[in-house]
């Protein structure tokens, strides 16, 4: 039989199709006792406060999300609205965070680089700056997306499409790695996964400080910080010779 989902509880407990068990939860049943702790010592009577709890390395004050078994790399117990509470969604949340880490380290190294080389080039090649005002760049923030031809993110879309359609038609995980940078030993593939997803997250962080800062500031963020970007050189006969 098809199950049935009854999120406003209006199958009687008497009914046929819940008697039947036909009636199913939106969410899976984890058959999992939380266990009580007491990290800010509250408790007078210790007596029902579980020992040796497996506690969240981000957030030592909570235990340790019963599917973050620390399998996974970069794994911290970090789940606090406990949006993976099966094995089948971890892995699901974990695929799409290493997608979301990779563009984000590649938008953090780009955003800056845009800023430094979209004027250049596009006098080089006798193109109108995509740059807006304050030499920032165009985000859903900023504006300016409009003048990104449509060529640009149809190719963008095509592109995207086949990598994903190629990864669900494939039983086997993909790993791409042409320069064979990757290490031999089981040890040094699991550094370089940790580092991959903790580079990852800090990215997603910088991309979003990037699209506020520049937000907030109205100037972009190379323009904020020069000195990271252009030859230092400049700065140095900024200061001392003054400005020409």
């Amino acid at each position: 039989d098809k199950p049935l989902f009854d999120p406003f509880n209006l199958y009687a407990e008497s009914s046929a199709e819940r008697i039947s068990g036909q009636i199913r939860g939106l969410e899976p049943s984890i058959n999992a006792i939380k266990p009580v702790v007491d990290p800010l010592n509250l408790y007078t009577d210790k007596t029902d406060v579980d020992d040796n709890v497996d506690m969240s390395d981000a957030l030592p004050w909570l235990s340790r999300p019963v599917a973050l078994n620390r399998e996974l790399a970069g794994d911290v117990g970090f789940d606090p609205f406990n949006f993976a509470d099966s094995e089948e969604k971890l892995l699901w949340q974990r695929e799409a965070e290493l997608k979301h880490s990779r563009i984000a380290m590649l938008a953090a190294a780009g955003w800056p680089l845009s800023e430094v080389f979209d004027k250049p080039l596009a006098h080089m090649l006798h193109l109108k700056p995509l740059l807006g005002f304050g030499d920032r760049v165009p985000s859903v923030l900023n504006g300016g997306l409009a003048k990104v031809s449509p060529l640009y993110w149809v190719g963008i879309l095509a592109i995207a499409s086949a990598i994903e359609l190629k990864a669900l038609n494939s039983d086997e995980a993909s790993f791409w790695d042409p320069l064979g940078l990757s290490p031999k030993s089981a040890g040094g593939k699991q550094r370089m996964e940790v580092a991959e997803i903790q580079n990852g997250r800090l990215a997603m962080m910088a991309v979003v400080g990037f699209a506020v800062q520049e937000f907030v500031t109205k100037i972009g963020v190379v323009n904020q910080t020069p000195i990271f970007f252009h030859p230092i050189n400049e700065y140095v006969e900024y200061f001392t010779q003054g400005p020409v």
